[in-house]
């Protein structure tokens, strides 16, 4: 394992409180000491105070950050971290026992410095909705976005001297802002691998509405990110991968016939919400501060 005398957890939140009990829950099963461990809690919804029976570990502490946005949290977050390693999660996620230390170990044995864990899906039911059919296709591809030189933060560990070499999130940013910044710290050199054992949990989005609101905000985001100004730059970006999607969802051997056919109609209805909500934002139909989160 790698030598830290402290790493830091950061978990932003967003009216969740139910999901931050439940993560830090399998934080506290993690074989790291409690002394080696600062758990930092980051409350973007000021006005939602916690429950009057919740009450935090010994090692963590509750944060406010009024700015909107996820990376806004996460930059108060890094603000107030003590540790030399800082690893992030989402609120919803569930760390599996050993999620940090085989982290840590990968850390270690290949000298990286940025760690994308392993993201697996959980579901309500046997049954997928058409909702679940897709995010069991197409979400967190994790091992695909390190090969591209990105990652997502619902698992990511992070030595803090990248943060201090490169900054910290861009919090203009509603979405894409860990693209971003993994992309940048990847450019300067700092090294990032894949830890297939460094697994959490995820509940996947099991509504069509839910899975909209997040096409509109990873398409405003990627907008930021590429710098996209006209009504039709990026629209081949949206478009480009569908025959990409389409070969790997046909190659899925772990779904059937029905999970593959609605996560197809819903690939094709999201495609079309990305096409409008970029439309939209060049017109000034809707501007970037009311998207939602």
């Amino acid at each position: 394992m790698i030598h830290t005398s402290l790493v830091t957890v950061l978990l932003p939140t967003y009216h969740d409180w139910a999901g931050v009990k439940a993560c830090l829950g399998g934080l506290d099963r993690q074989q790291l000491p409690a002394e080696c461990l600062e758990l930092l809690v980051v409350n973007n919804a000021p006005d939602d105070a916690p429950p009057s029976d919740w009450c935090l570990p010994g090692n963590a502490r509750l944060l406010m950050e009024a700015n909107p946005g996820s990376y806004a949290a996460r930059n108060c977050g890094i603000a107030h971290a003590r540790g030399d390693v800082l690893a992030f999660l989402d609120a919803d996620c569930l760390p599996e026992p050993g999620w940090l230390e085989a982290a840590l170990a990968c850390m270690e044995t290949h000298g990286a410095d940025l760690v994308a864990g392993d993201i697996q899906l959980t579901y309500q039911s046997s049954k997928l909705t058409p909702a679940e059919c897709y995010e069991k296709a197409f979400a967190f591809r994790q091992a695909q976005n390190v090969e591209r030189g990105v990652a997502v933060t619902a698992n990511l560990v992070v030595r803090r001297e990248a943060f201090d070499a490169v900054g910290v999130f861009n919090e203009r940013m509603m979405s894409g802002g860990d693209f971003e910044w993994t992309r940048r710290a990847a450019a300067a050199g700092f090294k990032l691998v894949y830890c297939p054992n460094a697994v959490v949990r995820h509940p996947a989005r099991n509504t069509l509405s839910s899975l909209a609101q997040k096409a509109r905000r990873v398409s405003a985001g990627s907008m930021a990110l590429h710098g996209e100004k006209g009504a039709f730059q990026g629209g081949g970006r949206v478009l480009g991968n569908l025959g990409h999607d389409l070969r790997e969802l046909l190659g899925r051997r772990d779904m059937t016939w029905r999970e593959r056919g609605w996560a197809l109609g819903v690939l094709i209805y999201l495609k079309g919400v990305k096409l409008r909500q970029r439309l939209a934002m060049r017109f000034g139909y809707r501007q970037a501060g009311e998207l939602p989160r």
